[in-house]
């Protein structure tokens, strides 16, 4: 499986600004900032290297209990496992030397719920005195696993629910079953209002696509009734050819779209575009995060922690990892701090990448094949990237 070697975006060097601002090459042990030289163009840009990581994603596993037809298991080669006790100990200890940090979100690619030490680990990173989120299908709120989730004070619960109608909810998410997912939703509400506690705070994710857009006034209303403090509504990314055509980005969402209740879902929903635009934003890079696998594998962002394929405006594209390193072998906190890595965060921060998706020479390039390389040398390439577009997001 290719992977995306950090040394092949890398052109610079590690310069250091002493207490005069004189900008000095690392020779003297006492020199006092470290700092990356990058090269654009003609100029030469200035980077510090500080270790201010704010956000973590972990995926402590790649297993769920549900087939829904918006996964991406039905188009990656990836094992179906549980993250290791030596990995997420090696995680844990990184976590402790990030003075920044704020948030760790457990999620990803799989069902957390189902990893056996869920609750221990949930308690060993609140016991750092940050902000600790999950999400999950609903499945595993079960009475006695809520009161784990109390006992161990998770801060906010997200919780996916693609349809406030059975039947379509069925038929998305498959093998769930909705009236049990909500409720198990209600009764997580029912016992903190019991105890008179408002943790963990409730979120609804819904995924959008034809055969369910029209009804999310009814699920925002949905969502109300539960008392959940946040819906964040993304567009689908289609991981299979038979989603290529449930895709809504072409909307003019300018426009009314849900009569009287078009209102409401404004006020009341982070909505993702659904049409696209010319900015791009990385929310992954705008809010000093970083993606943990279930193997310990470290990225950029949830698009690059593994190998897949999926469909952008129809046409298939191959995505391979992009792999920083890995945490049992090295620290957060010096992965972050790679020289290749501060310079494609730069990269992208500055949109220094090519706007694949909507580029008028899209038809027959070979470069959007993959995000392997683009036409300007970038790789990984984040020239087609959704995420960086506000179509599709996450917690």
């Amino acid at each position: 499986m290719k992977k995306t070697d950090t040394s092949q975006f890398y052109s610079g060097e590690k310069l250091i600004i002493d207490k005069d601002g004189l900008v000095k090459l690392p020779l003297q042990n006492h020199l006092e900032q470290e700092m990356l030289c990058i090269k654009r163009g003609d100029t030469y840009k200035l980077i510090p290297l500080v270790n201010d990581i704010k956000r973590v994603y972990i995926e402590v596993t790649t297993e769920c209990n549900f087939s829904c037809i918006t996964c991406i298991r039905h188009s990656w080669p990836d094992a179906l496992c549980h993250m290791s006790e030596k990995t997420f100990d090696a995680i844990f200890e990184s976590l402790k030397a990030l003075p920044d940090l704020s948030s760790v979100h457990f999620g990803g690619f799989g069902e957390p719920m189902m990893h056996p030490n869920i609750y221990e680990m949930i308690k060993k990173v609140k016991s750092l005195g940050v902000q600790v989120e999950m999400i999950t299908n609903g499945s595993y709120l079960t009475n006695e696993n809520i009161e784990k989730l109390i006992s161990v004070h998770l801060d906010i619960l997200y919780t996916s629910l693609d349809s406030p109608d059975e039947e379509s909810y069925n038929d998305i998410r498959v093998g769930a079953d909705f009236k049990s997912v909500t409720e198990h939703i209600e009764n997580l509400q029912a016992m903190k209002a019991k105890r008179k506690i408002d943790y963990p705070k409730l979120g609804i994710e819904f995924v959008a696509m034809k055969k369910n857009f029209q009804s999310l006034p009814a699920l925002i209303s949905m969502a109300h009734q539960l008392k959940a403090f946040k819906i964040i509504v993304s567009n689908v990314l289609p991981y299979h050819i038979s989603m290529a055509d449930e895709i809504l980005y072409d909307l003019d969402d300018s426009k009314v779209l849900f009569g009287k209740a078009s209102l409401k879902t404004t006020l009341f929903a982070e909505v993702s575009h659904m049409k696209l635009r010319t900015e791009r934003s990385c929310k992954f890079i705008e809010d000093k995060t970083i993606s943990i696998n279930h193997l310990g594998e470290v990225s950029p962002c949830y698009a690059l922690m593994h190998a897949y394929k999926c469909y952008i405006y129809g046409r298939e594209k191959q995505i391979y990892p992009c792999h920083i390193g890995n945490v049992t072998e090295a620290s957060l906190t010096s992965l972050w701090m790679n020289p290749g890595y501060v310079n494609f965060r730069e990269c992208v921060k500055d949109s220094n990448f090519p706007s694949c998706t909507d580029c008028k020479s899209v038809e027959g390039c070979t470069y959007t094949e993959s995000n392997e390389m683009d036409c300007w040398g970038n790789s990984p390439s984040c020239g087609d990237c959704l995420w960086a577009r506000r179509i599709i997001a996450c917690p």
